[in-house]
């Protein structure tokens, strides 16, 4: 039982950290290279990493949607794709209905590698490339340069306001089996105490009249 209790400890931690990683805000510092909208096939695979039609997205009949998408390069050259769509008031709650001026921003702040302009791209999601999924990104902010790091904000608030959450629930669970599960179970234990001596106390009368 005890390594049941385990295995399911470590799978619901997995599971939370699975979450958090997708849904909290990430920073990362690129240089803009593209921008570009194209029709991409938004299959029932892939479906749960694009935003809804209730976001203002819609599908063609061959399940293809118009996606905006912006090209960068990292500091080590490596390349990286985000997405950029509404989301609307869907899962996760970040209310973004600015693509258009994203996608306007991010052109306007496009670079070369002879004369990069160094950006800070908030976004949230993965990028699977097996999948087809991006990150959707939410804002763009210039730097002054690629060795320039901001600090993620939103996602250390909301950890700590999630670390807070988490430790009231533990000692209100605390509590309340300090309270009314302990003693609940400590009156059984002795309720089943005195009934398994009652048991033997007349038992041993019967096998004493036997004899």
């Amino acid at each position: 039982m005890h390594y049941v209790k385990v295995f399911f400890g470590v799978l619901l931690g997995v599971v939370v950290f699975l979450f958090l990683d997708y849904a909290l805000p990430s920073k990362n510092t690129v240089r803009i290279t593209n921008t570009s909208n194209r029709l991409t096939p938004i299959t029932s695979a892939n479906a749960i990493f694009y935003a809804t039609d209730d976001a203002g997205t819609v599908e063609n009949a061959q399940g293809q949607r118009d996606v905006r998408f912006i090209d960068t390069v990292r500091p080590n050259g490596k390349v990286f794709v985000y997405r950029n769509e509404d989301t609307g008031w869907i899962w996760p709650p970040y209310f973004k209905y600015d693509s258009s001026n994203l996608q306007a921003e991010a052109s306007n702040l496009q670079s070369s590698k002879q004369d990069p302009q160094w950006v800070s791209v908030t976004a949230y999601g993965w990028r699977l490339a097996w999948l087809s999924s991006y990150p959707n990104a939410i804002s763009v902010d210039t730097l002054a340069g690629p060795d320039e790091r901001p600090r993620n904000w939103p996602a250390m608030i909301i950890l700590t306001v999630l670390f807070v959450f988490l430790l009231l629930i533990w000692r209100m669970w605390n509590q309340f089996r300090e309270r009314t599960i302990d003693p609940a179970i400590k009156s059984a234990d002795t309720q089943w105490d005195e009934a398994a001596g009652r048991s033997r106390s007349f038992f041993d009368r019967l096998k004493g009249k036997g004899k």
